[in-house]
């Protein structure tokens, strides 16, 4: 009797559906089955094939104080359709997801490695694939400052405090506060309150955090190791901290809660080169490793305790510096990277007859010519009428170099002025965006240095291949209301583009920047915000900087030299105060030098900028920022240029 060849091909068709229906813990092979487009449908079916791993799932701890955990087993077992089912652990190839969770070996045994997570854990066998998922908690006490194991008892035992005031409060990390992966321990900072004496500072994340630390005192900064665990747990995900408080009356009081995310991204190897006032000297500092080093020169004008104005700049690549000399005077001078020597050699010694302030170095002088954009001030007292431009020099020589820079500036709708200064060239080399205002209107303190009513101009720029520039016709970003009173109207200055050209960051202040007169405090109302070049949208970094109406003198924004997956990385000099350990009150802040009216010490921050929000919409795309590890209580940090590494690290 002949076969039905319909019912034959119904059943094919019914094993590959059932066959194909598969946990994602295992996979099987169907091929071979009939069906259309297979083999001959009155064929038998090749037998299917199934792997697994037991178990789905595991859950495991692993301890923040180093106690070795116990090792788990995975086995893999293999099944041909009609067969019994076989282990085939030690034949199967096996792989994890996240090497630094965890080390698999060839026979499924995962030695833990000390970190929280979640990862998946996959054997392959002929061809066949199955993954188990792994999830593994970091747990556990640090003791610090003269406490141990019998402080966790007493906190543990304690009858809980009713009264909200007696807590401890954070002052340090601000909450939402988003970190680099490789940034240096940060220390947290909280109010005392009541008779607390000893705390307990807990860090819990769903699945991949759950560990406290022990101390006597009001900060505490995190052991390197134990560091390095929490950070490397919870990639990208809220980890929630709390403080917790204990005195004589034995009473607990548990802070309110407060969350910082560690990014996966990471802070790229890159140095900030910074201006110290209060020792009159470039620092260069390393956020990775936390250190702050003196500048390697061999100009003696750079020697500490010169009175340099700050408004130094760095090339890209990290190669070239421009610097003002002697305070208001500006005189003008640059040095070069000498990789042999690794120092930056002198290459225009500051003069009285060469004048100059902010540059911005040409980012393809490699493949075009070496350049720089200059302000260059005219020589008038101060508070007297005078202008300010933009030339195109040599960074080497001072020389001129042609171009059609004059021309193009004179092409700026004259509401928004022609006095132009603080360049920067953008990364890819193909414009540049620089400050404008109106000095027939207002005149300036220190040309060169202060703006008022600045509006941000951007122009593009080419290279013709014989040695001169073209810039093209300047459109303005960012505007200033020229009807605005200049003691209070929106003032815009000290561009920065990002690293991939599609936004410019800058300090927007209410009024002069930076003082009207000599005697006068600073501008203290400077914040951060960022316009997106492709439609001009202003956000104001709010979550990231301050909001007006704040007195923190937020200024000189700076991008990290590169983007990560999710953020970049965005530092300013601000007077905000670093927990308990840096306000205007503390004693460390008694050792600054008090700059034109400034009463507490400006040190350096970094914001994450959310890549996504910056892209498109409205929304504030900063978060809380955190203070660069490293720098020195006692000492006060402007301008910080932030560019590609050339120096060797300290050691």
């Amino acid at each position: 009797m002949r076969p039905n060849r319909a019912l034959v091909l119904a059943l094919s068709l019914a094993t590959f559906v059932v066959m194909g229906d598969l946990s994602c813990s295992e996979s099987s092979d169907t091929s071979g089955a009939g069906g259309p487009g297979g083999m001959d449908a009155g064929q038998d079916a090749a037998p299917s094939s199934v792997l697994r791993i037991e178990p789905e799932s595991a859950t495991a701890t692993v301890d923040i104080a180093g106690a070795p955990s116990d090792p788990l087993a995975f086995r893999a077992y293999f099944q041909v359709e009609g067969e019994a089912e076989a282990e085939v652990t030690g034949q199967a190839a096996w792989t994890i997801d996240r090497p630094a969770i965890g080390e698999i070996a060839p026979d499924g045994i995962v030695t833990l490695l000390g970190i929280g997570g979640v990862t998946g854990v996959t054997a392959t066998y002929q061809s066949r694939s199955a993954t188990a998922s792994l999830s593994v908690e970091l747990v556990g006490d640090l003791f610090l400052d003269g406490t141990d194991a019998s402080t966790k008892g007493q906190m543990d035992a304690a009858s809980v405090d009713p009264t909200p005031g007696n807590a401890p409060a954070f002052e340090y990390p601000e909450g939402g506060v988003v970190l680099p992966a490789n940034l240096p321990p940060i220390e947290p900072q909280w109010t005392q309150a009541a008779d607390n004496d000893t705390y307990r500072l807990r860090l819990a994340s769903p699945g991949a955090l759950d560990v406290a630390l022990y101390t006597t005192a009001r900060e505490l900064l995190f052991p390197v190791d134990g560091w390095s665990a929490i950070a490397a747990s919870a990639p990208d995900a809220a980890i929630t901290l709390v403080v917790e408080g204990i005195g004589p009356s034995g009473q607990l009081r548990a802070s309110e809660p407060r969350t910082m995310t560690v990014s996966a991204d990471v802070i790229d190897q890159s140095a900030i080169y910074v201006w110290q006032t209060s020792s009159g000297s470039f620092r260069v500092l390393d956020i990775v490793a936390g250190t702050d080093v003196a500048l390697p020169t061999d100009s003696p004008a750079l020697a500490p305790g010169q009175p340099c104005s700050g408004c130094h700049r760095i090339s890209r690549d990290g190669k070239r510096f421009a610097y003002s000399f002697n305070g208001s005077s500006f005189w003008f001078g640059t040095l070069r990277y000498d990789q042999a020597q690794q120092i930056f050699a002198s290459q225009i010694a500051p003069a009285a007859s060469a004048r100059g302030t902010y540059a911005a170095f040409n980012p393809l002088e490699d493949t075009t010519t070496a350049a720089m954009l200059v302000t260059v001030p005219d020589l008038v007292p101060q508070n007297t009428t005078g202008s300010v431009r933009l030339v195109l020099a040599d960074p080497e020589t001072n020389a001129p170099i042609a171009s059609n820079l004059a021309d193009s500036i004179a092409a700026i709708d004259p509401s928004v002025g022609h006095a132009t200064l603080m360049p920067d060239w953008s990364p890819a080399g193909d414009f540049v965006v620089f400050v404008a205002y109106d000095n027939d209107a207002n005149y300036v303190r220190l040309l060169g240095d202060d703006v008022v009513l600045g509006s941000l101009v951007e122009a593009s720029v080419t290279y013709d291949g014989a040695g001169s520039f073209v810039f093209g016709t300047p459109t303005v970003l960012v505007a200033a209301n020229s009807g605005d009173d200049p003691d209070t109207g929106v003032n815009n200055f000290l561009p920065t583009i990002s690293p991939d050209g599609t936004a410019v960051a800058f300090t927007r202040a209410a009024g002069w920047w930076s003082i009207q007169t000599q005697q006068s405090l600073l501008n203290l109302s400077g914040q951060i915000a960022v316009v997106r070049r492709s439609d001009g949208v202003v956000l104001e970094l709010v979550q990231g900087s301050n909001g007006s109406g704040t007195n923190w003198s937020s200024t000189w924004p700076q991008w990290a030299p590169t983007l990560g997956a999710r953020y970049a990385w965005l530092a300013y000099a601000s007077e905000r105060p670093y927990g308990h350990r840096l306000t205007a009150q503390s004693p460390e802040n008694a050792l600054c030098t008090l700059v034109q009216g400034q009463n507490q010490c400006k040190q350096l921050w970094v914001m994450a900028i959310d890549l996504l929000q910056l892209a498109s919409g409205t929304a504030d795309p900063s978060s809380a920022p955190f203070w660069i590890p490293g720098q020195t209580l006692a000492a006060q940090y402007v301008s910080p240029q932030w560019t590609k590494a050339v120096l060797p690290p300290p050691r």
